[in-house]
């Protein structure tokens, strides 16, 4: 579909300009929040192990071994994980192509044997029809006195009548036998008809366990990045405290990302406010590069501006803010533009769902989830704006509706129009198209 003109970029964010490390600070310390597994002292060393190799070569040298192990391990996972992704997907894609053929095989053929039903019943009656006509017309003669006696003007218009009605028999003949031979046909398209829709449960059930598998898949190779962005930072901290002499703490470690959490929370506060204009309640030029509007939305998180819910898909647009391309966790730059304006107009907002292919999230329309379909990310349910929660008919809802119209593309969707319709509530929009959903949020989507 035509999308609607881009928005002007506005300045350029702050929060970039930060630096690439003091933004992996920010999300690593906001790893609790974002979902990431806890470590655990039994899988990796603690400070007082590091401590404890300082005084012996041979041990630090073995510390340096196992922590350079246990990174390279994280790196592995990450790496096979993502890997299997790429294989369930494709197997994922390949099982729904084979219902899809399978399905579409098995119409095709039931028309195929419905027309030729039709066609050897047509026959049939046809045939019947003029062995019918034949007996009425053979029956009112006595062909044997008219050969006999009757004048040869009788007996040459009844051997005229006699070819014609063998002619007419033979024709008869072919209709009945094309009739049985179309039957035939029709009984053999029927049989294979019935064989390909008895093996569409089988291919339904492959395709439904090839996406349960994909969805698992999915959600352990994310669970290994977590494990991966919580513990790396620890680890190589420990690497350069061996590999310096440095005798350093578990207490000013924490102290450290503490520190640094802090510095760069205050920064993306201060970038997030700057972006909403001083922190006025307007909107303003609203960028189009995806990654420039992930580090607004950060800076909103790390202000307590926008949150997530349960399972949290703020991670997703935390990778796109670090600059990085997690598989099936993509959200185009429609949504991103949308939820930044929502910050920016209303001072804070709350989402639910936005890519469920990152999360393998497949409960409910599952495939056909607009938050699911052409790789995810088209669609963004709002839980709440201004401290107020929506259910898609209240003045909230109404409110975000209008601020959002202008910028969506002609065409996308808009959720609740049964929530406004039972609510009493109408709303003309220039570029949203309705459709039913759950009263308990506002979704919108850019298809």
């Amino acid at each position: 579909m035509t999308r609607a003109p881009s928005l002007k970029r506005g300045r350029p964010s702050r929060f970039r300009m930060l630096g690439v490390g003091l933004l992996a600070s920010a999300l690593v310390a906001a790893s609790a929040v974002l979902g990431a597994p806890a470590a655990y002292a039994d899988d990796y060393p603690s400070w007082a192990d590091v401590q404890a190799a300082q005084g012996n070569e041979n041990a630090k040298a073995a510390e340096i071994t196992t922590i350079n192990n246990i990174i390279s391990d994280l790196q592995a996972k990450v790496v096979a994980a993502q890997q299997l992704v790429a294989q369930r997907t494709s197997e994922d894609d390949a099982a729904e192509a084979a219902l899809a053929a399978g399905q579409s095989k098995a119409d095709s053929l039931a028309a195929s044997a419905a027309t030729w039903k039709t066609k050897a019943d047509t026959s049939s009656r046809q045939a019947a029809l003029i062995a019918a006509q034949l007996a009425r017309s053979g029956g009112g003669n006595n062909i044997t006195s008219l050969l006999l006696g009757g004048s040869s003007e009788q007996q040459t218009d009844l051997l005229s009548q006699l070819s014609a009605m063998g002619k007419l028999t033979q024709t008869v003949t072919e209709i009945y036998n094309q009739a049985k031979q179309d039957s035939n046909t029709a009984a053999s398209i029927s049989e294979q008809a019935q064989v390909a829709k008895d093996a569409l449960a089988g291919l339904a059930a492959a395709a439904q366990a090839a996406l349960q598998a994909a969805a698992q898949a999915q959600q352990d190779m994310i669970a290994a990045l977590n494990e991966q962005t919580a513990h790396q930072e620890e680890l190589q901290a420990q690497l350069v405290s061996l590999q310096q002499n440095l005798a350093t703490t578990q207490q000013q470690y924490q102290a450290g990302v503490a520190a640094r959490a802090a510095a760069a929370a205050a920064a993306a506060a201060a970038a997030a406010a700057a972006a909403r204009g001083g922190g006025a309640v307007s909107v303003g030029p609203v960028s189009s590069d995806a990654q420039a509007l992930a580090e607004e939305l950060m800076g909103d998180v790390a202000d307590g501006n926008f949150h997530g819910s349960t399972p949290d898909h703020i991670m997703e647009i935390a990778w796109i803010a670090q600059g990085k391309s997690v598989q099936n966790c993509g959200i185009d730059v429609v949504i991103l533009q949308a939820m930044v304006t929502a910050v920016r107009a209303f001072g804070s907002a709350g989402v639910s769902d936005i890519n469920r292919r990152c999360t393998g999230q497949i409960e409910g329309a599952g495939i056909y989830s607009n938050h699911y379909k052409n790789g995810g990310g088209h669609a963004v349910d709002f839980t709440s704006v201004g401290g107020m929660v929506l259910n898609g008919s209240n003045n909230a809802s109404i409110a975000l509706i209008r601020t959002l119209d202008p910028i969506m593309p002609y065409g996308s969707g808009l959720g609740q129009s049964e929530c406004r319709a039972s609510a009493g509530t109408s709303i003309s929009t220039k570029n949203f198209s309705g459709f039913s959903d759950t009263c308990d949020h506002l979704h919108i989507d850019d298809f």
